[in-house]
């Protein structure tokens, strides 16, 4: 399960856990609605995908959106921010003689505030799983 890291998005992959990922993407939903994100979950194929409505919370306004792909024995889960901050952070450097030292402020608390959701995000992904492992038949497995 390595962590992988692309320019704005991260994922993990996980195999031999017998998972429910029903359960799985319940769990990751509740943890955006207790930061305070609205959220909209559809079924994919074969997975899910979370998106969340951008909002401003803790200084994060950002779309974010989770994907949950696989099967319960060989799953992966992605985490992908939309580039609000560095859009904003390159803005305000290429307008600093113009006053855009505000704009690159805003964009390096954006990364900031970003950088520390995904940290609770995959703290908490990793602590979910024990829980949606080996329920994916019986679906009665509790959240943490």
């Amino acid at each position: 399960m390595p962590l992988v890291r692309h320019a704005l998005k991260t994922q993990k992959r996980w195999t031999a856990k017998d998972a429910n990922l029903g359960l799985l993407t319940e769990n990751i939903e509740s943890f955006f609605k207790s930061k305070g994100f609205e959220t909209r979950k559809n079924a994919l194929p074969k997975g899910y995908k979370i998106s969340t409505v951008p909002k401003r919370v803790r200084d994060v306004k950002a779309g974010i959106k989770v994907t949950i792909l696989g099967r319960p024995h060989d799953f992966m889960v992605e985490l992908s921010v939309g580039e609000t901050s560095r859009f904003s952070t390159m803005l305000g450097l290429s307008t600093i003689p113009f006053g855009g030292g505000t704009l690159v402020l805003r964009g390096l608390k954006l990364q900031e505030a970003l950088e520390r959701l995904e940290k609770e995000f995959w703290v908490h992904v990793e602590e979910t799983i024990p829980y949606v492992t080996g329920s994916h038949s019986e679906g009665n497995a509790q959240s943490p």
